[in-house]
């Protein structure tokens, strides 16, 4: 159980990470009034902190996770890849009117090129990383309206994942210009059906996530009996 909820933070930093694909982006030669080329720009040292809070349904039984999420970027590189270490700190679990705390997921290091697509994975949360964070940002500009697809097989263990975006907007959040992504997705298995649906809203300086609400179904779990069912809210909190 208490490798459940080490993982669920995990698991979190992967839906939070949108899978975007060059090959089914829409197609634009060149930037458009109303167009944003989505791309991560990072600097070395910088700290990108979310609040995150889950509602799960464990055996119809409401239980909170809730825990703050830091990204640390550690390096990079001349041509734009960057390494960011990924942690879990102030973890708690609450069952009805019980609270305790949840123990710390272990930091997962994992390597990017600038358009989002993953080089390295170092960490215990390797497998959760590697079914989640696979994703490219498109190469061409996005503006409301778009819509693409992709299609992702984490590993030969692993259902292929099929997932849908639009761009259904432009929104301010406190500091941030961000553009509004709604996202939905599921397995392809029968024996392995996960599915989730939601929006996030990326901050178009960045490219980092500013927030995330997403409905997740079916989603896999080490430690705990079942797959999981819940909603996942994450908000930049820097």
């Amino acid at each position: 159980m208490r490798r459940m909820w080490s993982l669920l933070a995990v698991a979190s930093l992967g839906v939070m990470s949108l899978a975007w694909t060059q090959e089914n982006a829409p197609k634009t030669d060149a930037p458009q009034e109303g167009a944003y080329t989505l791309r991560v720009n990072v600097k070395e040292g910088e700290v990108y902190k979310y609040k995150l809070t889950m509602d799960i349904d464990f055996g119809g039984q409401l239980v909170v996770f809730s825990a703050t999420i830091v990204n640390k970027v550690l390096k990079v590189d001349s041509e734009g890849n960057y390494t960011m270490e990924s942690a879990q700190e102030n973890g708690m679990v609450k069952f009805g009117d019980q609270e305790m705390p949840a123990p710390a997921s272990p930091a997962t290091k994992i390597t990017y090129r600038p358009n989002g697509s993953v080089l390295k994975v170092e960490g215990e949360g390797d497998r959760m990383a590697g079914t989640f964070g696979n994703y490219h940002f498109p190469d061409k500009p996005v503006k409301v309206g778009d819509k693409w697809e992709q299609e992702v097989k984490p590993s030969e263990q692993a259902p292929k994942i099929k997932s849908t975006y639009e761009v259904v907007g432009t929104e301010k959040i406190g500091d941030y210009e961000t553009v509004k992504i709604k996202v939905s997705g599921k397995s392809d298995s029968e024996t392995q059906p996960m599915s989730f649906d939601g929006h996030v809203w990326v901050d178009i300086k960045t490219g980092m996530a500013v927030r995330t609400v997403m409905t997740i179904k079916g989603l896999p779990a080490e430690g705990a009996p079942m797959p999981i069912d819940g909603t996942l809210k994450m908000e930049l909190v820097k």
